[in-house]
């Protein structure tokens, strides 16, 4: 298991710790959190990360993306 710290900024600003099974991919993190991917950026130590890429130990942040045409 490891643990992770994520902030999520969408409608409302939250925090939370959440412990993962390793090889969670940051697909089944939003899953797990009921997040569209569609609709965010998933930063760790504000660098942007793949969707599929592994989960690692540390803080992640979840950023609403917000378009106008």
């Amino acid at each position: 298991m490891i643990s992770v710290s994520v902030r999520i900024f969408a409608d409302v600003e939250a925090e939370r710790r959440i412990m993962l099974r390793e090889g969670t991919s940051y697909y089944d993190l939003l899953d797990l959190l009921g997040i569209n991917p569609e609709t965010v950026v998933i930063t760790r130590d504000g660098v942007p990360v793949p969707f599929n890429d592994v989960v690692l130990p540390g803080e992640i942040e979840i950023i609403r993306v917000v378009s106008a045409g």
